[in-house]
């Protein structure tokens, strides 16, 4: 019998390769019909201290989703199909940011971003840093279920 706690402060701190099965077997959180994430890469799961790893997935028609971006940069590469992403900042003002296979877009805190519909199915690698202390912090059921996944 190992004396390894899973759970113990930085137990799943170290080097190693995450491969796509381990990937696909994380939970999904939903943003909204038709988009959702999983979190493979994380504060909760991973003692992750600076940032996250994602891939999010949209289907042609899925429905908008929007956040405010306080706290944290963001990016997003496009594996297959193309993002949409409406952004506006303080002041109002309006971009329009379009994103295809093997792009890559930015994400700075301070913005309002949109995803909409492209008609295509999209999967897209995103990264986010610093990665807050509370983690998943707008999904706090999300963020049990990620701890729930250490081994």
């Amino acid at each position: 019998m190992t004396d390894y706690d899973p759970a113990a402060p930085n137990a799943r701190r170290y080097p190693r390769v995450i491969e796509p099965d381990e990937i696909d077997k994380m939970p999904r959180l939903h943003f909204n019909t038709g988009i959702e994430t999983n979190i493979f890469l994380s504060r909760e799961r991973d003692d992750a201290r600076y940032f996250r790893h994602g891939y999010c997935y949209a289907e042609p028609d899925h429905l908008p989703y929007e956040w405010h971006q306080q706290d944290f940069d963001e990016s997003h590469y496009v594996l297959t199909g193309k993002i949409h992403l409406v952004v506006e900042d303080a002041a109002g003002r309006v971009v329009v940011l379009e994103a295809g296979e093997g792009e890559h877009i930015y994400l700075p805190a301070g913005y309002r971003y949109r995803l909409e519909a492209t008609g295509e199915r999209t999967v897209f690698f995103w990264t986010s840093g610093p990665s807050p202390k509370v983690g998943v912090a707008d999904a706090a059921e999300f963020s049990r279920e990620l701890k729930s996944t250490r081994s």
